[in-house]
């Protein structure tokens, strides 16, 4: 992606960012930084020069929240999205997204939903403390994610024969079992010593990473929150994260410029 254009596009996201702020900040709603942009303003204050997206964290109540009044509150021109709002939505995760903008990989161009410029809001949930279980409910996620995302790997050429017999259940049915799996978790308190971070690839780690005494880093031109304990939780991500990346391997998650559609 060019420079000058990647530039505005990773501006277009920071308005949506914003906008977000503002609405949790009236409402008292909790979010963090997470996963890229967590490591954005941790080494540079800003976004990764190369990195093309917002990540944040939520307490799955918090997201129920934002989910709530964002919709009522937050920018007419902004929309928020989810398995629950669009039918077809393929991922575990909530996304806002601004309208009349695009950027859709050209593969997935028959896949109907909106295709706005977006921001990532990555549900974090609470997971048993015992390994046994806590193993079981990470493998239930991932099902679940594997599941929805049948949904945009069905564009794809060459994908697996198991991919292939996912793809043939409903939809319907497939959103049905993220909520069957996010249920199960709903039964434990807030008090487990583990969550499970609903974002690509899924996670766990251990709760006191992410919540405990309130923190915030600089991020662009504001400051935002942060996980309690940031620096072991990109440790954990990323290993050591402060290196210099090798030219090779910084890129962001989009693909080439030919292959997505972009209009800001």
């Amino acid at each position: 992606m060019m420079g000058d254009f990647l530039r505005k596009v990773q501006m277009a996201e920071y308005d949506i960012l914003k906008e977000l702020d503002r609405v949790c900040k009236k409402h008292n709603i909790k979010y963090f930084l997470g996963q890229g942009t967590l490591l954005g303003a941790a080494k540079y204050k800003k976004f990764i020069p190369w990195d093309d997206d917002i990540d944040l964290l939520l307490d799955y109540r918090e997201l129920k929240k934002v989910h709530n009044i964002f919709p009522k509150e937050g920018r007419e021109d902004y929309f928020l999205t989810s398995c629950n709002v669009e039918k077809h939505f393929p991922l575990v995760w909530s996304k806002i997204r601004a309208k009349n903008t695009l950027s859709r990989p050209v593969k997935y161009k028959s896949l109907p939903i909106n295709w706005g410029i977006c921001i990532d809001l990555f549900p974090v949930y609470p997971v048993s403390d015992f390994a046994f279980l806590r193993k079981l409910e990470y493998i239930n996620m991932k099902i679940a994610s594997k599941l929805l995302l049948a949904e945009m790997t069905k564009y794809e050429q060459n994908h697996s024969f198991l991919v292939r017999i996912l793809e043939k259940i409903p939809i319907c049915l497939r959103h049905l079992y993220l909520k069957f799996a996010v249920k199960l978790l709903s039964f434990h308190s807030d008090k487990t010593r583990y969550v499970y971070v609903a974002c690509k690839g899924g996670k766990v780690v251990e709760r006191e990473l992410l919540f405990g005494k309130e923190k915030t880093l600089p991020f662009e031109d504001c400051e935002f929150p942060v996980p309690a304990d940031y620096h072991t939780y990109l440790t954990q991500m990323y290993g050591d994260y402060m290196a210099p990346l090798p030219k090779e391997q910084q890129g962001g998650h989009d693909l080439k410029m030919g292959e997505i559609e972009w209009k800001l």
